[in-house]
């Protein structure tokens, strides 16, 4: 085994000595892969084909490298199979042992991270023809698979993985650090995709990866189910699959009651958190508990991060978050941070600072996470009403978006207004509607967040948010109306433009130079297209004019003229 590596920058601009591209030992080229270690190469098992064929191994990231040649490790060998349940392809990993170890520095550490919806990533292949190889942009479209395997759409069409490409290390643009590695592509269907396996992935299969990996772990151990007795609590591991799956029936933030001396509901607590980690899933190993029930268990990479709050204080918890989303900073960070995440938190009722822990939650919704909060020992109406405010804080997050989402509609209004006259005082409403909703806002979350909040309270300001929301949508709907409104007018004007020179044209072809009568009206109709803004009826009755003029100019040819 090789010794450690150290920490190396994989960002697109820099040279990724831990790129490595395999070849047979023949030349051609089989796809790429990842130096974890002095004489570890992390790829796909599909580029080798079968375990024992001797492979070359190019560092082409290390200037002035020799080829090494390699072999698979037989104990690290995991084929690509079905999943049980008929949820796709799981495995499809191997490792590679070099004959000759290189310097530690090529090597690089895998990222625990979440794969979060559109998060910006980068790979680096080597397709048919390009063997030096390329670089691919893509962003993180949700989990697919039966054991987690994440999409990538590519940034431009053209940017999707092709056969060179499995094996290959896929980087996170913002951290620059390596999450997973390129596993399939598809192309059909008006569809082209990516497939990574993430890091957690590779370390279900691989467990010896986790030495050259970095980052959290999504669940806390003390969270971590090790027991393959049945689940004895089977509407409640239905109910916890099918909200950790999520989708727009789903709330985005509930709470549960499990107390420490109800075993069943813990052991079935405890079980999704596991199934639904990357890394934990018995997905795909073989396992000697009963077969789970149809609807009991949550989709693989389902969960971000699951903690138990009474061990830890908010500093804390803000730090990991910030560690799965890969940022530096704290909570200061996580307020200016789009955070689509899915978080248990076990232990509320007990955390050591229910104040600040009270508000960190409160951010993370209103910041896009999903939150779940287990109590241990709350009455129901501490629970509705924390559940409540969370729910609020998510909604306010979604208007806030909304409202920002309208601001670069302002500017295109104002800018197309400019250009053609047109009648835009339901959208100037419209827009002063956007800007006192966006006023509003910090008023609601200040209420929604009072400490001496009641249920009753917040069911009042969930009713007055149902008003904002509404207004909000039927704001962006008129501007939206205005400003394609106001571009057919941009459209058309271009269009006379274009007509009237033609028309222009024609005349002077005809009899060398117009008349006094066709140019006033040429005049006319010139004035009244490039004045701001501009008067486009006028302007096209003027237009229509000239050309009819032109028409019937004796010295112009009436065939396959046409004003329209």
């Amino acid at each position: 085994m090789g010794d450690n590596p150290t920490p190396s920058s994989n960002s697109p601009g820099d040279s990724g000595s831990w790129r490595v591209r395999l070849r047979r030992p023949t030349g051609g080229v089989l796809g790429a892969g990842v130096l974890l270690s002095t004489d570890t190469v992390l790829t796909c098992a599909h580029v080798l084909g079968v375990p024992d064929r001797p492979v070359l191994v190019d560092l082409v990231g290390a200037p002035r490298s020799e080829t090494v040649r390699a072999r698979v490790d037989a104990e690290s060998w995991v084929p690509e199979r079905g999943e049980p349940r008929g949820l796709g392809p799981t495995g499809d990993l191997a490792l590679l042992r070099l004959e000759r170890p290189q310097p530690a520095g090529r090597a690089t550490r895998l990222r625990r991270l979440s794969p979060s919806w559109d998060r910006r990533v980068g790979m680096y292949g080597f397709p048919e023809g390009l063997d030096q190889g390329i670089y691919l942009r893509g962003r993180l479209a949700g989990g697919t698979g039966g054991d987690g395997r994440v999409q990538i759409f590519p940034e431009e069409p053209t940017e999707v993985a092709r056969r060179g490409f499995s094996g290959a290390g896929v980087t996170d643009q913002q951290t620059g650090q390596v999450i997973g590695i390129v596993v399939s592509t598809y192309v059909g269907q008006g569809l082209r995709l990516s497939f990574m396996i993430p890091t957690e992935t590779v370390i279900h299969h691989l467990p010896e990866v986790e030495r050259w990996t970095d980052g959290d772990s999504v669940v806390d151990r003390a969270l971590v189910s090790t027991s393959e007795e049945p689940v004895e609590e089977l509407a409640f591991a239905t109910w916890l699959a099918t909200w950790l799956r999520g989708g727009a029936e789903v709330a985005p933030a509930d709470a549960v009651l499990v107390e420490p001396a109800d075993r069943a509901r813990t052991l079935t607590l405890r079980r999704a958190l596991t199934q639904a980690d990357r890394e934990l899933s018995t997905t795909g190993r073989a396992t000697t508990g009963p077969r789970p029930e149809p609807g009991t268990l949550p989709p693989v990479g389902s969960l971000d991060l699951a903690v138990d709050a009474s061990r830890q204080i908010p500093v804390e918890l803000a730090e990991r978050v910030c560690r799965r989303m890969g940022l530096d900073g704290g909570q200061e960070r996580l307020a200016a941070t789009l955070l689509p995440l899915t978080v248990v938190v076990d232990g509320v009722d007990r955390a050591p600072d229910p104040a600040g822990l009270t508000e960190l939650l409160e951010l993370l919704a209103e910041r896009g996470s999903r939150l779940l909060l287990v109590f241990h020992a709350a009455a129901p109406k501490t629970r509705r009403a924390a559940v409540a405010a969370l729910r609020l804080r998510h909604r306010l997050g979604l208007l806030a978006r909304r409202l920002d989402e309208i601001a670069p509609l302002e500017a295109g209004l104002h800018a197309r207004h400019r250009q053609v006259r047109a009648d835009i005082r339901r959208a100037t409403q419209a827009l002063t509607t956007v800007h006192a909703l966006g006023r509003l806002v910090p008023r609601l979350r200040e209420e929604g967040s009072d400490p001496d909040r009641t249920a009753a309270r917040l069911d009042r300001l969930h009713e007055e948010l149902d008003g904002y929301e509404r207004e909000c949508r039927d704001a962006k709907a008129c501007i939206e109306e205005a400003l394609t409104r106001l571009g057919a007018l941009v459209d058309r004007r271009e269009e006379l433009r274009g007509r009237l020179g033609a028309a222009r044209a024609r005349a002077r072809a005809a009899s060398g130079e117009e008349d006094l009568a066709l140019a006033h009206d040429y005049a006319t109709a010139h004035e009244l297209l490039w004045r701001a803004p501009c008067d486009v009826p006028a302007a096209e009755r003027a237009v229509a004019a000239y050309v009819r003029a032109v028409i019937g100019h004796p010295d112009e040819p009436t065939a396959g003229v046409s004003a329209t």
